[in-house]
């Protein structure tokens, strides 16, 4: 029996690329962060947790799938 009919899930979760607003340094952050992700040059909130996606503070440049 060939199951073709069944899709493979595809994960809603990724990194982006998120560009400080203060100091425009980028980092890579995860899309569904559990903790607060700080900038690391200037120490500005980049990510929030809110349960399921974070709040992302910052300019998103790129995602990786």
């Amino acid at each position: 029996m060939k199951k073709d009919h069944i899709e493979i899930p595809v994960p809603s979760s990724k990194f982006q690329m998120v560009k400080c607003g203060e100091c425009s340094e980028t980092q890579v952050v995860y899309s569904h962060a559990s903790t607060q992700v700080a900038c690391n040059s200037c120490g500005n909130t980049l990510a929030e947790p809110t349960g399921s996606k974070a709040k992302i503070n910052g300019e998103i440049l790129e995602s990786a799938e």
